[in-house]
């Protein structure tokens, strides 16, 4: 079976992102101008903390950190999933979500199954809403942390659906569907690696 990496292996290139432009230094000297008035600037804000005391130890959590996934990104990991079933041989639909579950990107390669469409969404909710992969959600709601939790309203607990993580933060998941279970839970771990390759080579 094609690992994780052999998978990435078959995508020539990451996306391409824009990088900004070097600026233009201005050599230019303006015109004399009378000194601008002094004005008292207020003190910056700082975001309120967090300390854990007790017996744990101290840390400190900024109440304004959030770290999400955005369409541009969740492109990227569909193109990348995409090219991996291809790899593979097999036609997919790939969802991927925040971390709040709510939908960013959906991708239909061409004759996927149309059940897919709306089993690939419901993994990726899943696997978001639970805050674990799907195939381990299904064996926890059999005598495990999640026992007599059925499938409906929105949960599916097949596999294909895997929590993206950044820093052991979940920011966001991908639910794939359309290859047997081994491929559908292989092709949507491909999420995390990408997103962690991509940081690690400052894309």
């Amino acid at each position: 079976m094609m690992t994780i990496d052999d998978m990435l292996s078959q995508v020539a290139k990451f996306a391409g992102v824009e990088k900004p432009a070097p600026a233009v230094k201005n050599d230019v000297k303006p015109a004399a101008e009378k000194p601008a008035e002094k004005k008292s600037e207020p003190a910056p804000i700082k975001a309120p903390v967090i300390e854990i005391s007790g017996s744990l130890k101290k840390e400190k959590v900024s109440l304004t950190e959030k770290v999400t996934l955005n369409l541009k990104i969740s492109k990227e990991i569909a193109y990348c999933i995409e090219k991996a079933a291809e790899a593979m041989g097999i036609n997919v639909v790939i969802a991927v979500v925040d971390c709040a579950g709510r939908l960013i990107c959906l991708e239909a390669m061409d004759d996927s199954y149309i059940a897919s469409i709306k089993a690939a969404q419901e993994k990726a909710f899943t696997a978001a809403a639970l805050k674990m992969p799907t195939h381990i959600a299904l064996k926890e709601s059999r005598g495990g942390s999640l026992d007599g939790y059925t499938n409906g309203n929105g949960i599916l607990m097949l596999a294909g659906g895997t929590p993206v993580k950044h820093d052991g933060k979940i920011v966001g998941a991908v639910g794939v569907s359309g290859g047997t279970k081994d491929q559908d839970m292989l092709l949507s771990e491909i999420g995390t690696v990408y997103l962690e390759k991509r940081v690690n080579m400052n894309l």
